[in-house]
């Protein structure tokens, strides 16, 4: 792996971060938050990209020794806590949001993949374990994408596929997770630009599909 390939990944990962914290500010602005709540919310992911890009890119804080089982265990951790904030954030805003807007971020997905098959192509990350993230982003992306237009037209087959989109997101959330933790967990490490995507992206992508899922269970059909 060569450093400038690793850096330059490292710009996309950063700027997936970025993009996807732009997004949730759109449902937020979408869902009628006032001001305060914006501003608050986007103070809040500037001070996470930048403290991600401080443990992450400076090395910083966590032991480079850490066990994978140790790190999985900080995943967790803080993908609930970051879903529980974002959670109770979203209370007075997300009765306004329809699941296509959810969906079309959720379908942001597609640029998570590519960066994934970037990676390996470059050889940052395993080649095999970039096809197999990869394909599951792009193709959890893909369906989150067609549901959005689904409910936007009144498919009748909108709600199967988008049970189908949110089974395949949060197997692909499980399987990326589990597989950099004990799969991959030497060639990566703990400090590797694959966590700005672990830990940028993927709660929010976890929230989306737990408001999805709860919209889908719900007995309100006016925003389905």
């Amino acid at each position: 792996m060569e450093s400038v390939f690793y850096q330059n990944t490292t710009y996309w990962v950063l700027l997936v971060a970025i993009i996807m914290a732009v997004a949730t500010l759109w449902l937020f602005w979408k869902g009628k938050a006032n001001k305060r709540t914006l501003w608050t919310v986007g103070l809040i992911f500037t001070i996470a990209i930048l403290g991600m890009h401080w443990l992450f890119g400076g090395q910083n804080l966590l032991p480079s020794n850490l066990a994978g089982i140790w790190f999985y265990a900080i995943i967790l951790g803080g993908a609930a806590l970051v879903v529980l904030l974002l959670e109770l954030s979203s209370k007075k805003v997300m009765g306004n949001l329809s699941q296509e807007q959810l969906q079309i971020v959720q379908g942001l997905r597609v640029f998570v993949g590519g960066g994934f098959l970037m990676e390996g192509v470059l050889n940052v990350i395993p080649g095999w374990f970039s096809i197999l993230d990869g394909f599951f982003h792009i193709a959890s992306g893909f369906l989150a994408l067609l549901s959005a237009v689904a409910f936007s037209k009144i498919w009748k087959e909108r709600k199967p596929l988008l049970w189908l989109s949110n089974i395949i997101g949060l197997t692909d959330i499980l399987v990326i997770v589990t597989g950099i933790c004990f799969l991959v967990w030497d060639d990566l490490g703990p400090y590797h630009n694959m966590n700005y995507v672990v830990f940028g992206a993927g709660p929010i992508f976890l929230w989306i599909h737990y408001n999805s899922i709860k919209k889908l269970l719900s007995n309100k059909t006016e925003k389905l």
